[in-house]
Formats: structure tokens, sequence, C-alpha cells
């Protein structure tokens, strides 16, 4: 019989009988924050599902997804509506936690893949790849990890003697991001018309034309990738956090820790922007959104995941119906409201000193 306990501290301690002891301590504030952030974001995909030149009710879209829809509908909610909302959901989780990671790595508030450079990288590879060899996932996954892991390695290098944290590290990628934008900006230019377009359509970060069929396999090694950089992670974070020193003291290597939050951010990271091009600002966004709303001190990478979901699946929602008759790229919504909280995240951590 499992064994409930509470602490002082607002956490459950779940304990399972037996020979072999399992104790798991769960904070009650972090359950709960997760729980909202799932069931708002539950209702932002069925508003997706029913909105649109065809309004469904909800009692129509759960009818049509248990499979009692007519032929109609379900070619709206499940063909057409399904896996874009699926993926804007699948996607931000994976950014929240990659910001989460970075932001991890670095020890810096605007640690985040957009700002320093790791989804500019992504993107230009990608871009690489669908100019010069072509537009498939394959191709297009590969050049985005290795764009990402090629500015991972020059960010590295050039912050050198600055450490890998502070404000050197945000110049650093600040200034291969506008690089990498130019080079981005000139491969569109040299390629072919149809080419360019593509090429500047994914570049844009969309979900228009996300289906199961194509972004399928992305959504799950998406969704696979996330869950275990969560597990694996969840019990070293948390000591990393406390410093190197007293990480070493107990045990972790902060070495071997640190590369493997690269790369699973990097891994991340890639998959998304070869799914739906590059997202930017969600992943500097969430982790803040998360950690702020479960009351934690250090790397909160349950929160960061499903506030990044709420906040790609809203601002999907609003890319698509904001303008009557256009369905934006969401990287537009992305970029214009994360613009905005960058500018005050900014000013918020120059007047506490940080930056």
């Amino acid at each position: 019989m499992t064994a409930w306990m509470s602490t002082d501290h607002g956490d459950l301690v779940v304990r399972a009988p037996g020979r072999v002891r399992v104790s798991a301590r769960v904070p009650v504030r972090t359950v709960a924050v997760c729980a909202a952030l799932l069931a708002l974001t539950a209702g932002v995909s069925v508003a997706a599902l029913m909105l649109g030149k065809v309004t469904y009710s909800p009692a129509e879209v759960l009818r049509t997804l248990t499979g009692d829809g007519t032929r109609v509908s379900e070619l709206f909610i499940v063909r057409w509506r399904l896996p874009r909302a699926v993926a804007a959901v699948v996607l931000g989780a994976m950014l929240g936690v990659a910001g989460a990671l970075f932001q991890c790595i670095t020890r810096n508030p605007l640690g985040s893949p957009d700002v320093i450079g790791f989804t500019a990288g992504a993107s230009a590879g990608g871009v690489a790849m669908i100019t010069f060899v072509g537009s498939g996932f394959a191709v297009v996954a590969g050049g985005a990890l290795a764009g990402g892991l090629v500015v991972t390695l020059l960010v590295v290098l050039l912050s050198r003697g600055g450490g890998t944290a502070g404000f050197r590290l945000v110049i650093v990628g600040i200034g291969l991001n506008a690089m990498l934008v130019a080079v981005e900006t000139y491969l569109y230019l040299v390629a072919d018309s149809d080419i360019s377009q593509i090429a500047a359509v994914w570049g844009a970060g969309s979900l228009n034309a996300v289906s199961f069929r194509h972004t399928g396999p992305a959504l799950v090694v998406g969704a696979v990738a996330t869950l275990v950089v969560c597990a694996g992670l969840q019990r070293a974070l948390p000591l990393f956090d406390l410093g190197e020193d007293v990480a070493t003291a107990l045990g972790v290597r902060p070495a071997r820790l640190r590369m493997l939050l690269v790369l699973g951010g990097v891994v991340l990271v890639a998959v998304v922007t070869a799914a739906a091009g590059p997202i930017s600002f969600v992943a500097l966004a969430a982790p803040h959104v998360g950690r702020r709303l479960a009351g934690a001190s250090g790397t909160a990478l349950a929160p960061a995941a499903c506030a990044g979901a709420l906040i790609l699946a809203s601002a999907d929602l609003v890319a698509q119906h904001a303008v009557p008759g256009i369905a934006l790229p969401v990287g537009v919504v992305t970029v214009a409201v994360g613009g905005l909280y960058l500018l005050t995240l900014l000013v918020r951590e120059n007047r506490k000193g940080t930056l």
C-alpha cells in the first residue's frame, strides 16, 4: 500500500512499501501550477479545434475526436486542425525545456537559445540544407542540428576568459546571432526563386503546413527527447544550481553535466526548428513564467515545459485568427510579443544589477 506524507515545506513524500523502498519528494505548488497550465493549454487547444472558417461546438469536437463525427467534421478537425494543435503543444514544451537548460548553463536570465544565437544557428543550417540539398525532414534536421552545434562551439570559444555565464556570453551570442541572420539573408538571395520562397516560409517559423504525415516523426522524437531530458536531469539539476563546487562535492561532474545540458538543449531546438522553422522567444519566456508561478528558486523543467506549451498554443491561436482570412506564421506573433518581453526583462535585470 502506497503511503503519502506531508512535510512542513509544502511537499508530498510518496513512499512505496516493500523490500525496496522508493521515496520521492513532490512540491505541491509545482504540481498544482503544472496542472493549471495544462488545463489552460487544453482549453486553448480545444478553441483551436473549434474555430476557423467552419466553427464547431465543444460537443461536436468531442464527438469527432471519439470517432462519431461527420466526414466533413473529421476533415476539418482531425485532418487539418488537430495536427497543428498537437504540434503547438509539443513544440512549445520542447522550447520551454530548452530555454530552461540554457539558462541553467549560463546562469543568466537572458541565456536562451534565441538570444545567444543557437536558434539562429539551427535556422541558418536548415536554410543552407534547403538551398543546396533539399527540403526533406531528415536533411533539414541534420542541418539544423549541425548549425546549432557549430554556434555552441563558437559561443564557448569566444566567451572563454569571461566564463560561460554573464554579460559577455550574451554579447557574444547577440553578435553571432546578427551575423547568422546576415548569412541566412544571403542564402535567400543566391537560391532559386522557388527554393528561396520555401526557405523564407520555413524561416518565418510557421505551423501552417503541419501534418502528422510530415511532422509526426518530429513530434514523436521531440516528445520522447523532452521526457528523457526531464527524467535524466531531474536529480542532477538541483545540485548543479547550488554551484559547481557544491555539486562536485555531492558527486556531480559539472563538465560532463554541462555538456549533456548543451547537447540536450541543442537537440530540442534543432528538432523544433526542423519541424516548424525557428520560433523565437518562447524558450526565453517560458522558463521565467514557469519558475515564477511554481515559486522555484532553481531550474524547473516541468513548469517550463507546461508554460512553453501554453505560450506557443496561445500564440498560434492568435496567429490563425488575429487577421481575418489570413493565417500568420506563429513566429510573427512570438517575435512581436517576445520583443516586448525581452525589453521588460532587460530593464528589470538591469535594475537588479544582474546584467
